[in-house]
């Protein structure tokens, strides 16, 4: 499965490395899924102990509908998670919650 290379969203030191990274992005995709990727990328959000939090968001190749194969896209959808990265262990734990949906209000 060839994945683009991890993009940090913030220039600092805090990424998880690439090879770790890539190894649970290649175990969470389909290999059918994983030609339409075009963007990987990695964004910290803080430090809490020696677990660092991190966004990871996976850009996908979105065709418009009605535009024809030219006419494309990148969008999130449903692929983005968050993560909890144990520097010492170097093991990644997925937090996601799943997407919040609000509750139609009706009379």
């Amino acid at each position: 499965m060839s994945l683009p290379t991890v993009v940090p969203l913030r220039k600092d030191n805090h990424t998880i490395p690439n090879d770790i990274l890539l190894d649970f992005v290649e175990n969470k995709l389909l290999l059918k899924d994983a030609k339409n990727i075009t963007l990987v990328r990695d964004a910290y959000l803080w430090t809490e102990g020696d677990v660092e939090r991190h966004r990871l968001d996976l850009f996908e190749k979105y065709e418009i509908e009605g535009e024809g194969e030219f006419c494309w896209t990148n969008r999130i959808g449903e692929r983005s998670f968050f993560l909890h990265f144990n520097k010492e262990d170097k093991t990644i734990t997925d937090k996601t919650t799943g997407r919040h949906v609000p509750k139609k209000k009706g009379l």
